[in-house]
């Protein structure tokens, strides 16, 4: 399937415009493009995986000083670091992921993102959810009315029965300063669809839940309580429903004790967690994959702030996301961001391969937009750019050691093959075999398809 000249409207379309008989047709058209076999012309299908690893880099990396350079821009443009060569001829990356650039090869490249959302708030909506937020501002609060994470559209459109929790995110929840942005939840499915929220310390420690039960609570009495209570709130208005569902499932995981191991580090030889980076970002990625051989299907990991993020101790040396470099853009991607990225990335990628996962499980690494194709004064930085941007692929079937996309000569427009932030999103949940065209309902009962954009398809050929 092609890609779109030009990327779709963002906004929220309900169901009503279309005849059910039109919606039906056009979600069959959607299955069967994801499920007929193969011909020898057919266009590239979506390949299936069993887990999807989402690391989102909050505030924007930067695409043209990591992935999309312009050694041959002026220097206000291009930047002072260099492009080196990779295990794939003809692809360079940043002098400062010399990891990655060795482990190319099972890597692509997606360097045609773009959308119009140039403030924190809004981009992260549209990136997480793959919908716009109704009012493209700062300072956006969570709401109820919220649409879902693309964890949450998976949880409630998968039919897989499973003792672990669908969703988890690690190791915080983002914010910009004490205020959450929104996006990052069950939206209008309610609290049934938030992630399993588990936390990693600045130290790269797991805060596993509570798995021990209560003193004098055995499995049998705690699965009774359950469903006594269970019983009783059949009873309490449907504004309960949610906070019940999200309690059965509590109850099930103390019970099964399915995520206690994975949970344990420890069992991890020292050497692997070494390589993964003995730092907050390193460990929540090595117990993501350590959660999906558990079982569970869809990880987020956010980056989560650092004390090294802070360089030299000294706050406000990045504006409000640790991938937000306003100031002293190139030393701390330099010095700070881009090692620990380089590291953790590129050891999820061969501990996969080693264990046979890679071809399993689809790991996408992005933020929700790139910066500025000018370097700014007068701090030599960059500032937020959602007009092109970089996002990288690896495992779950895809056209490893590509490069799809391309940008003009200073990276600031996309010139080939166009993506949204809504494509991104359906790419996922066709990946994980969930119809991206699904009939989903908002609070008010009203229809929806799942996700305004069409798998990216180009993925899977190169």
């Amino acid at each position: 399937m092609r890609q779109s000249a030009h990327p779709p409207e963002f906004h929220f379309m309900p169901l009503h415009f279309f005849s059910r008989r039109d919606f039906l047709r056009v979600g069959t058209v959607a299955i069967g493009s994801l499920i007929a076999p193969p011909t020898a012309s057919a266009a590239p299908r979506i390949k299936r995986a069993k887990a999807v690893i989402l690391l989102f880099m909050d505030g924007g990396p930067s695409h043209i000083d990591l992935f999309d350079m312009k050694p041959d821009a002026p220097a206000e443009v291009r930047g002072p670091f260099k492009p080196i060569h990779t295990a794939v001829p003809g692809i360079t990356v940043c002098e400062h992921l010399p990891r990655l650039a060795s482990r190319m090869n099972r890597v692509l490249q997606l360097r045609s993102v773009r959308h119009t959302d140039a403030i924190h708030d809004p981009a992260v909506y549209l990136t997480l959810t793959g919908r716009r937020h109704p009012t493209p501002l700062g300072g956006l609060k969570v709401s109820p009315d919220d649409a879902p994470h693309v964890g949450a559209l998976f949880a409630r459109l998968d039919r897989r029965v499973s003792h672990a929790p669908k969703w988890v995110e690690l190791p915080e929840t983002m914010k910009m300063e004490a205020r959450t942005l929104p996006g990052q939840n069950g939206g209008f499915f309610g609290v049934s669809c938030d992630p399993f929220r588990a936390g990693v310390t600045h130290a790269g420690e797991p805060v596993p839940p509570p798995f021990d039960l209560p003193a004098g609570v055995d499995t049998d009495r705690l699965l009774l309580r359950g469903n006594l209570r269970s019983a009783l709130d059949r009873k309490l208005k449907d504004a309960e429903a949610d906070f019940d569902s999200a309690r059965s499932r509590a109850v099930e995981l103390l019970a099964s004790g399915t995520l206690r191991d994975a949970f344990d580090l420890t069992k991890e030889p020292e050497k692997l967690r070494d390589e993964y980076g003995r730092h907050r970002h390193g460990q929540s990625v090595l117990l993501a994959r350590r959660l999906v051989e558990a079982g569970t299907p869809f990880v987020t990991v956010y980056w989560g702030r650092e004390e090294q993020d802070w360089a030299d101790g000294v706050r406000g040396r990045f504006a409000n996301n640790p991938w937000d470099t306003h100031r002293n853009h190139f030393p701390l991607l330099k010095d700070s961001l881009l090692p620990r990225a380089d590291q953790t990335f590129s050891a999820l990628v061969d501990d996969l391969h080693v264990r046979g996962l890679l071809d399993d499980v689809l790991v996408v690494w992005m933020g929700e937009f790139g910066r500025t194709p000018v370097i700014t004064k007068p701090w030599a930085s960059r500032d937020h750019w959602p007009q092109a941007n970089t996002i990288l692929f690896a495992g779950g079937g895809v056209a490893a050691g590509h490069v799809l996309g391309r940008t003009d000569a200073k990276a600031g427009e996309v010139t080939d093959s166009p993506v949204s932030p809504a494509d991104v999103t359906a790419t996922l949940l066709a990946a994980l075999g969930v119809n991206a065209l699904s009939e989903i309902h908002d609070r008010q009962g009203r229809p929806f398809a799942a996700c305004e954009g069409m798998p990216i398809e180009r993925i899977y050929a190169g």
